[in-house]
């Protein structure tokens, strides 16, 4: 058990002082130092291959039209897509890109 006692600080004011948790602090190492975050969330380094492209982008690199990548989106036969923020514009991430290629697209 903590030995307490109370002194009087400069103000007047009585405060209450452990002699055991005096001699604690001055005997505690200090904590050691954070872990970044990659080690923290336990998660690797994103892959950079792994980027997200704009609907743009997509049809620029399969050579076709806005309008074709609309009407592939109304058939179900597009690449997955999402919006990662609530308004924000579609984007397709390029290994779905890449999996909707090499299972047979169009």
């Amino acid at each position: 058990m903590a030995d307490i006692s109370l002194a009087r600080a400069a103000s007047g004011r009585l405060l209450a002082t452990s002699t055991t948790a005096a001699t604690a602090s001055a005997t505690r190492q200090s904590r050691p130092a954070r872990k970044s975050a990659k080690s923290r969330s336990g998660r690797t380094v994103r892959d950079v291959t792994d980027e997200w492209l704009t609907v743009e982008e997509v049809c620029a690199e399969l050579r076709i039209g806005r309008r074709t990548f609309e009407r592939w989106r109304t058939l179900g036969v597009a690449p997955r897509a999402t919006r990662p923020t609530r308004n924000g514009p579609l984007k397709i991430k390029r290994s779905w890109l890449e999996e909707w290629a090499e299972d047979g697209a169009t």
